[in-house]
């Protein structure tokens, strides 16, 4: 990959390291980058059972904790049956059924 005009690496333009592995060979790095280290995956889904009484937060920002993800959570409300909740510190927002959500880590 050059540049027409200047002949430059577009590589070295956008400040990448070329890759002197022997695995690549190609100086091209981001090729190479593993999937998860660009859009790290989702929390794993916990094989547990749904608590016995399923709490139902009434306000935004509400602290609870996700069963089935195993996570506290700002509750940010509900759409189509679903609750919306938000890492406490902040973060990507995700869904979850109701019967999941308690008050209490079980």
């Amino acid at each position: 990959m050059t540049n027409n005009q200047s002949g430059e690496s577009l590589i070295l333009r956008r400040n990448f390291p070329p890759c002197l592995c022997a695995q690549c060979g190609d100086s091209v790095p981001e090729a190479r980058m593993p999937s998860n280290s660009v859009a790290p995956a989702a929390p794993p889904v916990r094989r547990v059972a749904p608590p016995s009484e399923p709490y139902r937060p009434s306000s935004v920002g509400e602290r609870v904790f996700d069963v089935r993800s195993g996570r506290w959570a700002a509750f940010m409300g509900w759409q189509q049956g679903l609750a919306f909740l938000r890492p406490v510190g902040g973060g990507v927002e995700w869904e979850t059924e109701a019967r999941w959500i308690t008050d209490s880590e079980l």
